[in-house]
């Protein structure tokens, strides 16, 4: 990769053969032809900047994104970001031949953990052996001077309120480290189980074609700050243009902490409500483990998988025992729901680490009665999901201790 300043304020850099190749190969996993593409430029734009940047200024740049693999939000925005120490920079590519403006997609101002101090603009060459870098400006600049687009959820600025001198970045960015960029944004608030359950009807019609245009910003910026919600959306994507049952994304995150004090979120009932007091159901006294039978706090939760077929409702137990130390083991189990008397044939219960890593699983056979997973420890503030799926079809459940 070579670069060179075509004017002493625009900084271009080629793309090396290797980087489009390997970028264009990284992209095909996206769902469609126009995320493809998204994802192919952002991923030029972003390597060939970061690797630019580290050698001149930067070494400690990093990718501002954490997660393993892809980012998902590919799928959906424009834009990408990096870090350079602690300042953060969005990089915004785009294909457009003049350089009249600048379109930043919304979910990078007004997300609070997108948003970034500077955004600079981003010229793509349509071969892709090129990209110029022909201006930036601040959040606070972005906030004030920028019109809102609501049909597209963009803030577009006009290019003569850009600073086109990147030297003037750089020096800003050198001397001025703790000068405040970006304007105070309200946080955003946490779902409701009423608004969860809509977004997940919404978004499972296959004629919502832009997703990120069919729920309200704050309801959709709630669901993209949050990882394992951007990893069900990608999902949900991928699974509906293949014609597979989406996913199914529970509210995110119960608080076991809260049922020590008795504390209990609406879903989640006494198992009494599902078995009777007499029953012989391993489910009811959890004669697998007589420590919980004597100490433990149960709780069960009816989950409905909507794959349109009878008997295909199942309970989830769970249930959590006090140890020293601020540790809790834990027992889960699922079990038939609706007076069937066994499983549906081949579901699994996977228990996932706060990454999304699989611990453990196991999977019904025909006529099992329940499935359940090895006991397992845990200690207070510590987070773990249980997953329950069936053919295509999944409903995760993600838990804090």
């Amino acid at each position: 990769m070579t670069s060179a300043f075509t004017e002493p304020q625009e900084l271009l850099l080629e793309i090396s053969p290797s980087l489009q190749t390997s970028s264009w190969q990284e992209s095909q996993v996206y769902a469609t032809s126009s995320s493809r593409w998204r994802a192919y430029i952002n991923q030029i734009c972003l390597h060939a900047f970061l690797n630019w940047v580290k050698a001149e200024y930067v070494p400690e740049a990093s990718i501002w994104y954490s997660s393993p693999g892809i980012p998902a939000f590919w799928e959906f925005v424009n834009g990408t970001a990096i870090l350079l120490k602690e300042k953060r920079v969005v990089l915004i590519p785009s294909e457009a031949i003049d350089d009249s403006e600048l379109e930043v997609p919304q979910e990078w101002v007004d997300i609070p953990t997108w948003a970034a101090d500077y955004y600079l603009a981003v010229q793509v060459t349509p071969d892709g052996e090129r990209v110029k870098f022909w201006g930036y400006i601040t959040h606070t600049e972005l906030k004030s001077l920028a019109d809102y687009d609501q049909v597209d959820r963009t803030y577009c600025i006009d290019a003569q309120h850009l600073i086109k001198d990147l030297n003037a970045f750089w020096m800003t960015y050198q001397f001025c480290p703790r000068e405040e960029m970006k304007t105070a944004i309200a946080p955003l608030p946490e779902l409701s189980t009423d608004q969860v359950e809509y977004v997940q009807q919404l978004l499972s019609n296959p004629s919502v074609t832009f997703l990120r245009l069919a729920v309200p910003f704050r309801t959709w910026g709630m669901l993209l700050e949050n990882e394992q919600w951007r990893q069900w959306l990608y999902q949900h994507r991928q699974q509906s243009l293949r014609g597979a049952a989406p996913t199914q994304f529970s509210q995110v995150q119960v608080n076991l902490s809260r049922w020590l004090e008795q504390i209990y979120d609406a879903s989640w009932q006494a198992i009494e409500t599902f078995f009777e007091p007499n029953s012989s159901s391993l489910a009811f006294n959890f004669r697998s483990s007589s420590r919980l039978n004597d100490a433990a706090i149960k709780r069960a939760k009816l989950i409905d998988l909507r794959m349109e077929i009878e008997a295909q409702k199942v309970i989830l137990l769970v249930a959590l025992i006090p140890e020293a130390n601020q540790q809790v083991s834990i027992r889960v189990q699922l079990h038939p729901a609706c007076n069937q008397p066994y499983l549906p044939a081949n579901i699994k219960l996977v228990l996932l680490s706060e990454q999304g890593e699989i611990i453990q699983q196991v999977e019904a056979r025909v006529q099992d009665i329940y499935a359940q997973l090895k006991l397992f420890d845990g200690e207070v503030g510590e987070c773990f999901s249980i997953q329950v799926a069936l053919n295509n079809y999944q409903i995760t459940e993600n838990f804090m201790i």
